[in-house]
């Protein structure tokens, strides 16, 4: 049961915005990730301190669908 939900979640293109914060000051960024995928952790340059530091996925901010995930990028374009 709970692989044919997780089959479908893929299915869907449900991608989620999720908040990442620094380890080291705190600052926090958005990132888009895939909804199956696993916690996002990356090295980013944080600006506050101008040194590459660990980010982690800190909570999720909101579910994007596909086509509202488009109108996002377009609406950057303007």
């Amino acid at each position: 049961m709970r692989l044919s939900w997780i089959l479908n979640a893929a299915k869907s293109g449900r991608q989620l915005l999720v908040s990442c914060e620094s380890q080291a000051t705190g600052h926090r960024m958005m990132r888009i990730r895939d909804r199956t995928q696993e916690k996002l952790e990356f090295l980013h340059i944080d600006p506050w301190i101008d040194q590459e530091v660990l980010y982690k996925e800190a909570r999720k901010i909101k579910t994007l669908e596909k086509r509202k995930l488009r109108e996002i990028h377009l609406s950057r374009l303007t």
